[in-house]
């Protein structure tokens, strides 16, 4: 038995596999100022669910059990300034690393432009009297007793954790190991995260910024992890616990706990693993992943049945859309865009007198007005629920009554400001979150070389299937796929991710110059690593995969692209011929030209271990439907911008419709933990595996 929680910015979302197959879903307000606190509380209740449909089998339900979490504490400490209090320590000279980033400018004509501030204050950076040279050598030994020294005022001033990242530690760690065991012997409490340990990469700054965030949030997820084992443990919930990394497998939580900025978009990336698995169910092979929840939403390209992955990330920026304004992370990650707009974005005037919607969200707490628990701000929630698109008496399933006076109260607010009528308002909120989502969308679709109008839209989140047809038609799309449990998705997703390490360590090598036997090295060195986190997975050893990339570049250039490397001897005399012709085919796919005459360097060596991926049948979703029943529930007045006007609309039961027959729009079609709208110029029927395949004219 699996049990799946996804802690998001408003909602946490549950998905469990009985011993039967079925599977059950879950959803409780979020608790920002103590996520565990939901999580446990929708452990409670989805077990209290199986023991009273399972009286005799209680013991096994509360017995092996394992769970698998996705998680925002690190993605909210970062952006909400939450971490604790941390120190950076550097080769001698560097103390401003943190500040100078690597000058470069994300736009050239701002006078004024700016960054985050760091995450570290300046009168905690130190630097440290060392230095190794390039190639290994040892140019001033580490001064010990600064060191100590250094340690010292980490106590004085109360430091909690301390990030360590010396000039080629990536290769040379011992004085960085060293460093560690000094502050150990001063002060055995502070927390020591490693930049040879947590990102063995080149690049001084991207390097130290990922050490950075991982040692500001270090602390935190220790704790959070302790504390739901302990509680667990005290449940009588005997099994291990697995968090989402955001390259889309799952790891141990000696893993997580010791290199948390691995999971900085851990829920997103479950997304995407379900959304990839959808795509595969429904017969398409590249599909454009759209996930809104209540604080963000997600857009992912998925092409060839899998996410693409970056070897690294950008958190906080200060400039939205702006690359280069946040904070780098050198960390495996499925690519997606992720925009401030959720169902509790809030919507107001601004200084120019016009509405804008987010990135401000009412999140969980108070939540948007109609959550009735103190939220005075009209968000999008609101407006989807005066427009029709949501029901006061369905939202959840009706466990979660919707207040539409305190939704209305707040809109006439905003528009009286505005001097529009509320619903002008309500749809112009709905209409520009659409659109901020689109074009990102368009985005990252021309940023990878793919025309949007040629994919079908996946949506999914609670909000994905409100939005999906209002995205569609402005990105032209004509298929939209919206899966059962589309409220849930992500928590879906952890059921059938793997277990997977994604290692690196940085090793230049010119292909001019190749050293089979320092690959060799490089190669085991990684894999004892991965093979180590997925052991402590419980995964068998004959179980467990690998493959290889590399970051390869033509020699002089300053950015590399990923080649993945034959399945062959390093020493063979086929390995670079074949090497190479991968590289210059990505090359040309990536940039349309290749570049003759010149030398190819590797630079990062990357691994991925993992187990086999666990097989989910959504089918199973279908028991809760219960007794084949009349689809459709009634009707409600919506309104559709294409018709000017509020209709009486149908409203069906998506788990009572059957495969095959359509549904002709306007209508509404309701889940439990989610509701499809769907517009005049749309038809829809669910395929044979139940999920709903909307077609627009």
């Amino acid at each position: 038995m699996k049990l799946a929680f996804d802690t998001g910015g408003t909602f946490t979302d549950f998905a469990m596999t009985e011993d039967d197959g079925t599977i059950l879903l879950h959803k409780v307000l979020s608790t920002p100022d103590a996520p565990a606190r939901a999580v446990l509380q929708g452990v409670d209740e989805l077990l209290a669910k199986v023991r009273a449909k399972n009286a005799d089998k209680k013991a096994k339900s509360n017995g092996a059990l394992q769970i698998l979490g996705a998680t925002t504490v690190v993605t909210n400490a970062v952006l909400e300034r939450r971490g604790v209090h941390t120190a950076f320590i550097t080769t001698d000279g560097f103390q401003d690393m943190l500040r100078i980033r690597t000058e470069g400018r994300y736009d050239l004509y701002d006078l004024r432009i700016q960054y985050p501030a760091p995450l570290v204050s300046r009168e905690l950076c130190f630097g440290v009297e060392e230095r190794i040279a390039a190639d290994g050598t040892i140019i001033k030994a580490l001064d010990e007793e600064g060191v100590r020294a250094i340690a010292r005022t980490l106590l004085e001033r109360k430091v909690e954790s301390v990030a360590v990242c010396l000039l080629h530690a990536y290769k040379y760690a011992q004085h960085e190991r060293r460093v560690a065991e000094l502050i150990a012997e001063v002060a055995p409490n502070i927390s020591v995260s490693l930049s040879s340990t947590v990102c063995p990469e080149v690049r001084e700054y991207d390097r130290a910024s990922t050490t950075v965030v991982n040692a500001y949030t270090r602390p935190m997820m220790v704790g959070h992890v302790n504390h739901l084992e302990r509680e667990l443990s005290q449940r009588g919930v005997d099994g291990q616990l697995l968090w989402m990394t955001s390259s889309g497998g799952v790891v141990p939580s000696s893993s997580a706990s010791r290199t948390p900025v691995r999971l900085i978009e851990s829920g997103p990336a479950a997304g995407a693993v379900a959304a990839a698995d959808y795509a595969r169910q429904a017969g398409e092979q590249s599909v454009l992943s759209f996930d809104m929840g209540g604080t963000t939403a997600k857009l992912c390209l998925i092409p060839n049945g899998q996410p693409m992955v970056a070897n690294d990330l950008e958190v906080a920026r200060h400039e939205r859309f702006r690359k280069g304004s946040g904070f780098p992370l050198k960390i495996q990650s499925i690519h997606m865009i992720e925009i401030g707009a959720g169902g509790g974005s809030i919507a107001a005037r601004n200084k120019m007198g016009l509405l804008s919607v987010g990135p401000r969200s009412a999140a969980a707490a108070p939540g948007p007005a109609c959550y009735g628990r103190g939220g005075t701000e009209p968000t999008v929630t609101d407006a989807d629920l005066l427009l029709g698109y949501l029901d006061e008496k369905s939202f959840l399933g009706g466990d979660f009554a919707l207040d539409r006076p305190a939704a209305a109260a707040a809109m006439a607010r905003l528009a009286k400001d505005l001097g529009i009528s509320a619903e002008r308002a309500a749809w112009g909120i709905h209409d520009m979150v659409n659109e901020s989502m689109a074009e990102a969308a368009s985005m990252q679709a021309t940023d990878s070389g793919v025309d949007p109008r040629a994919l079908p839209l996946i949506a999914f989140g609670g909000a994905g299937p409100v939005h999906a047809y209002g995205v569609a038609r402005k990105l032209g799309i004509r298929k939209v796929i919206c899966p059962l449990g589309a409220g849930v998705t992500s928590a879906i997703g952890l059921l059938g991710a793997p277990v997977a390490a994604d290692l690196s360590t940085s090793l230049p090598m010119r292909l001019s110059a190749w050293n089979p036997s320092a690959v060799n090295v490089v190669k085991t060195s990684l894999a004892n690593q991965g093979r180590e986190v997925v052991l402590a997975s419980k995964v068998p050893a004959d179980r467990i995969s690998f493959s290889y990339t590399v970051d390869m570049r033509h020699v002089g250039q300053g950015y590399e692209i990923s080649v993945a490397l034959p399945d062959i001897d390093p020493a063979d005399p086929a390995f670079l011929p074949e090497l190479l012709s991968r590289f210059h085919a990505n090359y040309v796919a990536l940039y349309g030209r290749a570049v003759a005459g010149t030398d190819a360097e590797i630079i990062t060596w990357r691994i991925r271990a993992s187990g086999p991926k666990a097989a989910v049948s959504l089918a199973n979703l279908r028991g809760e439907a219960g007794a084949v029943r009349d689809p459709r529930k009634g009707t409600r007045p919506v309104f559709f911008s294409e018709l000017g006007k509020t209709v009486d609309t149908p409203v069906y039961d998506h788990y009572a419709l059957l495969p095959g027959v359509p549904v002709e729009g306007p209508a509404i079609i309701e889940q439990r933990e989610s509701t499809v709208v769907m517009g005049p110029n749309a038809s829809a029927s669910l395929d044979a595996q139940h999920n709903l395949i909307m077609l627009l004219n």
